[in-house]
């Protein structure tokens, strides 16, 4: 795991990674470890599915010893969705220092993410479309998610002020694209000739090639991009 990943996580959970001793004698739970088995388990059996005593034992741990972490089985979704975030959020601050045309930033953004998607273990495609982070307790999940997609709202608004993009509902547009870049995982065997990268670079043409004012400027700007050597230092659940 990305040690700056992780602290971006905790940064934003406001926690720092400790843990309690376990009586098996081997070395304490962290919030990382727990974070990783709970992903894992909830992608296979839902969230309902999905108990603090199930995440404890395959974690050969007692559920005291994960409750010493998270006070709930809520608290431990809404950080973990934070903790699957902060790469990417990390990754969109530093393209915004960047001094580059919003057109080449939005490609750029929208490449790195969606081969970040695409390398995802398929299996888990489920954990970021659980149905109960739509209810009032993941708040913090929701909010996650709306700090990613406010940053290619930034860019598209961007955009369309400076006359490279042109949509009428720029809002939409955001949404859409954040939406495009998702789309790897579920997609399964449709895609499964298609190396990650070939699946960015297809989501990311198909972004831009919506949004641009003249799309003849596609290869100009999907050149710019590859020359930003940022990429999205994603953590791996395992």
């Amino acid at each position: 795991m990305s040690e700056t990943a992780i602290s971006a996580s905790n940064s934003a959970t406001g926690r720092r990674p400790v843990g309690r001793p376990r009586g098996d004698g081997k070395p304490h739970l962290t919030r990382e470890v727990v974070l990783s088995a709970a992903a894992r388990l909830m992608a296979i059996h839902g969230y309902g599915g999905t108990s603090i005593r199930m995440i404890a034992k395959d974690l050969k741990a007692s559920p005291a010893s994960l409750f010493h972490l998270f006070e709930s089985k809520a608290e431990l979704l809404n950080e973990l969705i934070a903790f699957a975030a902060a790469p990417s959020l990390a990754f969109y601050a530093r393209v915004n220092e960047l001094d580059v045309p919003p057109d080449v930033a939005l490609y750029k953004s929208v490449f790195e993410e969606a081969k970040t998607v695409a390398s995802f273990d398929r299996e888990q495609a489920g954990l970021f479309y659980l149905p109960e982070l739509r209810q009032p307790e993941f708040a913090v999940a929701q909010q996650v998610r709306a700090d990613m997609v406010m940053h290619f709202h930034g860019l598209i608004i961007e955009g369309c002020t400076s006359g490279l993009m042109a949509t009428a509902h720029p809002a939409l547009a955001a949404e859409q694209v954040f939406q495009l870049t998702e789309t790897s995982i579920m997609a399964g065997k449709n895609v499964a000739d298609l190396t990650p990268d070939q699946q960015a670079v297809a989501a990311a043409d198909l972004a831009l090639h919506g949004l641009l004012v003249d799309p003849a400027q596609l290869e100009n700007i999907r050149q710019q991009a590859a020359q930003i050597v940022l990429t999205i230092d994603r953590i791996a659940v395992e």
